[in-house]
């Protein structure tokens, strides 16, 4: 089926010229798409993705597409016409849905399948930037490989991003960068960026803009020839009121304006300013059905909207809405009359198209509010430069007795380009106030808190001042002093409410607030909130209203949405048995041994890798990793941490190379001479231990450093494996031998980040530190792990000799036990690879992980 009969058929209608030619073009590339209200952005993009990926099955169109945009409501719309196309379509596509406090991770387990991601901004920056906003540490890097790699951003609403603009941008850049230096890209990432005011300039950040004189990206616009139809007809008059400012004025004004059986809609610049025209309103009784809308609602309350579906119905005394920016973009309602702030051209633009949007209506739209160079302080959220810019616009377009249509407004704008190149720079101004640069992106790859348990702060680069947000919700708790909370379920998506941080620290003074430590499950009590968080509120503290939101002012009983146990339950569980890790648990799986399990993901990682078009040298290095990243649980402190009438009830219990074994099997806690033990470190000192046996001369090892350490003074002789120590005539063992020194550190890279918990540096935690014996991560020099068994290719298996663990490249600099250090390895890693393919490698592993943990297999005993 060609793409205009298929998309008449799953979107109902016939597509737009620019929708058609977008589908028929059968390359993927970066674009840019300045395409007006009403005319089907969201349609456009998400069907000439589902048509290729999910219909054709074009192999190179990336896998998956990732919908970002700046509000929580857009998302919560997006998804639903997302999910209806697909339905229509018959598509076996996942759509997931990336929002504060839930916590989703199925899509991360199938690398291979198409899919969906729509989030907000803070959501999907935060994990491109391996800082997940609301999710797990021992997830971000997965989160960040995926999102980097065989993915389609559309990145929507531009204008509405303010800092978060420039971060894709930037990213854009530095995957480019990877590219020209030559570092594989595996599977390429793309970029479309939207909106009905877009302006090339906006994206010229330092680095995105060295890149675009090389590599032009093309843009998407409507030529004058195609701008026809009643859309772009539909007159639309324009009055402006510079008499009408407070809140109680412009009560008044949408009470006088409004018609029986119509949609009057005013939309003003603050969430507070929204609040008090919606009570002066109300006090004036009239006769419509009133609504208030902004962000600061719950998602129990946000579902209820159903007045802003284009195909509700307007009761016989007509509909009013209040809102404020939320409602600028994306919400496909037309208003007959439409009052607004006066606020920056791009936003006006946006507001104009909720006013006789459909074909054939008319509209009026009344701008309020004047400008005040004195008081600089009464534009805010806004600059006062960008409303008196707006304000000149919207004189000029009175005196060329214009309206405000959108073919109006598309002339206007190129008629200001003619008389003056830089006029549209003065109505579309765009500054960042921090902009994202690769030496802090780098910085971001290594996930490991510092002792105090902090990160780097990436907030700054998603969005400035107290536009940054917490994710609030409130529960029943007795004596809501306590400092510690246990047995609380995780927040139904419902439960949620978007805070401006800076408002929810004032309230913190008079309350309390809980965050859920991501080590014990239990909710601490926090002293000050930073963006990002999901915080809990004990109900009696207030700060809430059905009516009108998040209300700090509010001291009023917080009631539970009503959400049943069951829906409470399946949203608390957040993840799906394969990722119950970060509350990690020990088992996933019944009982395996470590062959069984290393065979089976060393299979599904190398399916997958074929289906992704991985070259042969590295399904080599996938197929080692998946079948060795799990060796450390031969360790005995990892095989005592399962009970022992456990093991007696089984025959399989009994062996000692078990990787996986029932929940119920494990003690708990589970290493308790050992605490913070990680088997992945020891399945990588494993690796080093068996090359040097095997291999001493092996250039991943001290060879290619040996003159240097006998310079130093160090005896590289003196650690070489013994006669007795050597490993001889073992296939996997050479099999291991045969890499390259790259191939085999990209191997201990991957089979020791499979949990995204030990990656970048080795040190020693916390609680390491309470034992006084030098462990790192509950691994001590001179270990012993007893023989134990590997798969090898097909049915095989053998079996590891008795191993000593060393240490050795914890510490900084050469030794002479085997050469570089982790740290050094790691960089050259880095170098060679890059972040954005060696995060996507980790992501790969370790969804072959969690899906092999999920096979019902029957182990031998």
């Amino acid at each position: 089926m060609d793409y205009v009969d298929w998309f008449r058929e799953v979107a109902e209608c016939t597509p737009h010229r620019w929708q058609e030619r977008l589908g028929n073009e059968s390359k993927c590339d970066n674009r840019l798409f300045r395409v007006p209200t009403g005319l089907g952005k969201t349609a456009g993009t998400v069907l000439a993705w589902a048509y290729h990926r999910a219909y054709r099955k074009v192999v190179h169109w990336p896998m998956r597409l990732v919908f970002c945009l700046p509000m929580r409501v857009l998302v919560e719309q997006t998804e639903r016409a997302v999910r209806r196309w697909l339905e229509r379509g018959k598509l076996d596509v996942r759509v997931v849905t990336l929002l504060g406090g839930r916590r989703e991770v199925e899509w991360l387990q199938y690398p291979e399948r198409p899919t969906v991601l729509v989030g907000t901004q803070d959501m999907l920056l935060t994990r491109a930037m391996a800082r997940g906003h609301g999710s797990a540490r021992g997830l971000w890097p997965m989160e960040m490989g995926m999102l980097h790699r065989d993915a389609l951003w559309v990145v929507d609403e531009v204008q509405l991003m303010d800092v978060g603009l420039a971060t894709t941008t930037q990213l854009h850049a530095f995957r480019g960068d990877d590219e020209a230096d030559g570092k594989p890209t595996l599977r390429k990432t793309f970029t479309w960026w939207m909106s009905a005011t877009l302006q090339s300039s906006w994206l010229e950040t330092i680095d995105f803009a060295r890149r675009i004189e090389k590599e032009p990206i093309s843009q998407v616009r409507i030529p004058a020839r195609e701008r026809t139809g009643s859309a772009w007809k539909n007159p639309k008059s324009l009055e402006r009121r510079t008499d009408v400012g407070t809140p109680e004025e412009v009560a008044e004004l949408a009470a006088s304006s409004h018609r029986p059986g119509s949609l009057t809609l005013v939309i003003v610049n603050t969430v507070e300013r929204a609040k008090k025209v919606e009570a002066a309103l109300s006090k004036s009784r009239m006769k419509a059905d009133v609504h208030l809308v902004h962000s600061r609602f719950r998602g129990a309350e946000r579902r209820q909207w159903d007045f802003l579906a284009r195909e509700s119905t307007i009761p016989p005394e007509g509909r009013i809405i209040l809102s404020t920016q939320v409602i600028e973009a994306g919400v496909d309602i037309s208003a007959s009359t439409l009052i607004s702030d006066l606020a920056p051209w791009s936003s006006l633009v946006q507001r104009f198209g909720r006013c006789a949007r459909y074909p054939n209506e008319k509209g009026r739209i009344v701008i309020v509010g004047a400008v005040d160079c004195e008081n600089p302080e009464k534009s805010l959220p806004y600059k006062i430069n960008e409303i008196a810019a707006s304000d000149a616009a919207l004189r000029e377009l009175s005196l060329d007795g214009r309206d405000l249509g959108l073919r109006s407004l598309e002339t206007f704008e190129e008629l200001l380009t003619e008389r003056d190149p830089d006029a549209l720079a003065t109505l579309y101004p765009y500054d960042p106030l921090h902009v994202l640069r690769r030496r802090d992106f780098d910085d971001l790859f290594d996930t490991t808190p510092d002792l105090s348990g902090a990160d780097l702060d990436v907030s700054r680069y998603i969005r400035s001042g107290e536009d940054r947000d917490v994710s609030v919700f409130w529960r029943e708790i007795g004596n809501p002093g306590r400092r510690s909370l246990q047995d609380i379920e995780a927040p139904a998506r419902d439960e949620l409410c978007p805070v401006p941080v800076g408002e929810l620290r004032e309230f913190l003074k008079k309350s309390v607030g809980y965050v859920r430590d991501y080590l014990s499950g239990d909710w601490k009590r926090i002293d000050v909130a930073v963006p990002g968080m999901t915080v809990l509120i004990p109900s009696a503290a207030g700060g809430y209203t059905a009516r009108s939101g998040w209300d700090p002012k509010s001291d009023a009983v917080v009631p539970s949405p009503a959400i049943s146990r069951d829906e409470l339950a399946h949203e608390s569980q957040m993840t799906s048995t394969a990722a119950s890790s970060d509350g990690e648990e020990l088992s996933m799986s019944k009982w395996k041994t470590i062959a069984t399990h290393g065979r089976e993901t060393g299979e599904l990682v190398v399916g997958m890798g074929r289906s992704l078009g991985f070259s042969d040298s590295l399904l080599r290095v996938l197929s080692l990793a998946g079948r060795w990243h799990d060796a450390g649980k031969a360790h005995l402190v990892f095989q005592n941490a399962i009970r022992d009438e456990i093991r007696a009830s089984e025959t399989v219990g009994a062996r000692r190379d078990l990787a996986k074994a029932p929940k119920e099997a494990w003690k708990k806690p589970p290493y308790p001479n050992r605490p913070g033990f990680r088997h992945e470190l020891v399945s990588t000192l494993l690796l080093f231990e068996v090359l040097r046996r095997t291999n001493p001369g092996h250039p991943a090892l001290v060879a290619p450093h040996g003159d240097l350490l006998r310079a130093l003074g160090l005896s590289v002789d003196a650690d070489a494996p013994s006669d007795e120590e050597r490993i001889v005539n073992h296939s996997l063992a050479d099999e291991i031998a045969s890499l390259t020194a790259d191939e085999f550190d990209l191997l201990a890279y991957l089979v020791c980040s499979h949990h995204g918990k030990v990656r970048t540096s080795w040190s020693s935690t916390p609680k390491d530190q309470k034992n006084e014996q030098g462990d790192i991560h509950g691994v001590r020099e001179g270990d012993v792990v007893m023989p134990f068994f590997i798969a090898g290719h097909g049915a095989t298996k053998y079996e590891i000799p008795n191993v000593h663990l060393s240490l050795a490249c914890a510490s900084m600099g050469l030794n002479a036990r085997y050469g570089a250090s982790w740290g050094e390895r790691v960089a050259k890693l880095l170098a060679r690879l890059g972040p954005f393919s060696l995060a996507y490698l980790e992501a790969i592993l370790r969804a072959a992980d969690w899906r092999a943990s999920q096979l019902a297999t029957a182990e031998d005993t």
